[in-house]
């Protein structure tokens, strides 16, 4: 199995939630593959296999998605046992990721 079909099994089972077009074009196979051809790639043992393995051991090494990003900030910038520097920086990407430094001219 090669890099993207890995890649396209975590998608597939983490981010992407069984949606097989949305897994391939994050994978980075095309459009039309990922629409009309990438379902044949679920009949693959290689691929079955590690699908099983990915979900039986919840090993699903997932991509973090805006939502995952923004509450890991959050927890950071909310952990008063963290240096005030870094809080501050937490807030800010999290301020950032909301569009709130967008100039209203």
């Amino acid at each position: 199995m090669n890099k993207r079909e890995k890649k396209f099994c975590e998608y597939y089972v983490g981010e992407c939630n069984g949606n097989v077009t949305q897994a391939g074009l994050k994978a980075g196979y095309s459009l039309t593959y990922s629409q009309h051809r990438l379902y044949k790639k679920l009949e693959n043992v290689e691929i079955k296999e590690y699908i099983n393995k990915l979900t039986a051991n919840d090993e699903v090494k997932r991509i973090s998605d805006g939502d995952d990003i923004r509450r890991f900030w959050s927890e950071i910038m909310n952990d008063d046992g963290l240096v005030v520097k870094d809080r501050i920086k937490a807030s800010e990407l999290l301020a950032k990721s909301k569009g709130m430094f967008k100039d209203e001219w």
